[in-house]
């Protein structure tokens, strides 16, 4: 028995190398190899060995995306100011293509134009509806808004003078005659009723 097992040892040792024999060898190398590496199952969420690499992946994950959205806001802000710059061209240019109307009606309208409330005004319309503003309404439309408040301005202190006035009349001196003072009455001519009441009074 221990001359067979001998005598095997001694064949596959002087056993010529094939490459049946090599990719034999490789697949129990490979076997070994997968023995010693660790399973799936045996890993958090299929890829971290550990809870401490979990936490570092979860940090780096933090900060990737803190620093997206750190990105993402810049350039939020760049698209707004490009949008603004954009708007403050095509203005310019609608006032440039549009300056010989434009001076016509600062000629017809100097007081008006000459006024910085004014002129914000008259940008703001001018931004809203371009070349198609109607100045002579829009001019209008002031002076009816300026005189409705300076009516009501008047109104409001004509009240405040005649409330005064009114209180004023009220107050009269203690050594005034001229002030009437009720009459009164005697007890034979007060009614049982107003008899009763100043009854009550007194006690």
């Amino acid at each position: 028995m221990e001359e067979n097992q001998l005598s095997q040892a001694a064949e596959t040792e002087k056993m010529p190398l094939t490459n049946d024999n090599i990719d034999s060898e490789k697949q129990q190398v490979q076997n070994g190899t997968e023995d010693k590496q660790e399973s799936p199952s045996s890993l958090i969420l299929g890829k971290f060995k550990s809870t401490e690499d979990l936490t570092e992946a979860y940090k780096q994950l933090e900060k990737l995306q803190g620093n997206q959205s750190t990105e993402l806001g810049m350039l939020r802000e760049k698209v707004a100011s490009m949008n603004e710059n954009n708007e403050a061209l095509e203005l310019l240019q609608s006032v440039y293509d549009n300056r010989e109307v434009i001076q016509e009606y600062a000629n017809k309208y100097p007081d008006y134009f000459s006024d910085p409330s004014f002129q914000q005004i008259y940008t703001e319309a001018y931004r809203a509806f371009g070349s198609d503003l109607d100045v002579d309404r829009l001019v209008n439309l002031v002076e009816s808004y300026t005189s409705a408040r300076i009516f009501a301005y008047e109104k409001s202190k004509q009240a405040k003078a005649e409330t005064q006035q009114a209180i004023n009349g009220m107050k009269f001196d203690k050594n005034d005659k001229t002030v009437s003072t009720p009459v009164r009455k005697s007890i034979q001519q007060m009614s049982p009723k107003e008899l009763d009441e100043m009854l009550e009074k007194l006690i």
